[in-house]
């Protein structure tokens, strides 16, 4: 049996930043992650996604941040229009294509649906009627009564069991604590408002909240080189700090440029569970900061510049540097 997935991205995203208790969470981590686990079920049920889509207006916060993972992970982003009142077309494009998928894909059996909006409950009969096997992924308290009776109970996933939160291993503050790595695409937003990169201060920004441990560290290169990889990723930070005369390197390319280079024979989870690794190795710390250009928060890596990685790394980049 083979599954598609199709996700109204901005629907978990707003579902999940309701919830108090993720309140100082990552929520854009967290919802990739629930589509992480979602795809691990299904292939545990023997049902592995061969299709996947997901809607969201990909030019805007959250969709801007979360398009190249999605894209990575399957779930191929599909630009969903945004009409004057705030409300997208994420629902009529995601019910397009479904049907288009039930009636040319006779090799897809189950139709997934990532979202609990009432306006899916004709699609929902639709697929039903169709003898395909139906799941729809949703949080139970901000979904559609009526979609989750249409469904029924066994055809009904909460998202929150999907949710793997995991405490990071955070290393002390210290004053040293002041390399900053920041989303290209926060910068992007704090940009198109009028400012330039050279007066965002992440140094002055309020801490708000941490980062959860999404990025899966079983994912790292199986191989006897993982300590070796971790150094070099140190090295790839600090000398991005010298060439841009700055302690700001952007996250976003640096993991598509100088990670995806230097990295060119590891996967994209690969590269990013090499970023988890240290974190987890109190190397680095991840938080998320108030954002004065913008509406919503940024994130940061802080290096620690007293751990032994970091300072062996700094050591052989100067040496290097000397000899060259």
């Amino acid at each position: 049996m083979h599954a598609a997935v199709f996700v109204d991205f901005e629907n978990l995203f707003l579902s999940l930043k309701n919830r108090e208790e993720l309140s100082g969470l990552r929520i854009r981590e967290l919802s990739l992650g629930i589509l992480d686990h979602l795809k691990e079920r299904l292939s545990k049920d023997k049902a592995p996604m061969v299709l996947g889509r997901s809607y969201a207006a990909f030019d805007t916060y959250p969709g801007m941040e979360v398009a190249h993972d999605l894209a990575l992970m399957g779930f191929d982003p599909q630009y969903v229009l945004v009409g004057h009142a705030g409300k997208n077309s994420a629902d009529v494009q995601l019910a397009c294509d479904v049907c288009r998928v039930l009636y040319r894909r006779p090799d897809i059996d189950a139709i997934v649906i990532v979202s609990g909006d009432r306006d899916f409950i004709p699609i929902a009969r639709q697929v039903l009627e169709e003898n395909r096997e139906l799941r729809v992924v949703a949080i139970p308290d901000s979904t559609s009564g009526d979609l989750r009776m249409r469904v029924g109970k066994d055809r009904f996933w909460n998202a929150l069991d999907l949710i793997d939160v995991k405490p990071a291993v955070e290393a002390a503050p210290s004053v040293a604590d002041q390399t900053v790595v920041a989303s290209a695409d926060e910068a992007q937003s704090a940009v198109s408002g009028g400012v330039g990169e050279d007066v965002i201060d992440a140094h002055k920004a309020e801490i708000v909240g941490h980062i959860p441990v999404t990025w899966r560290t079983d994912e790292l290169p199986n191989d006897d080189n993982v300590g070796e990889r971790l150094e070099q990723c140190i090295e790839l930070i600090l000398r991005a700090q010298a060439r841009h005369g700055s302690s700001e390197v952007w996250l976003s390319p640096f993991l598509k440029g100088p990670m995806s280079q230097h990295f060119s024979g590891l996967v994209h989870p690969e590269r990013r569970a090499l970023i988890n690794e240290l974190r987890l190795r109190g190397a680095i710390r991840i938080e998320e900061r108030e954002n004065q250009y913008a509406d919503h928060p940024y994130s940061v890596i802080v290096l620690d510049e007293a751990h032994a990685i970091v300072r062996s790394a700094a050591e052989r980049t100067r040496q290097s540097d000397e000899q060259n």
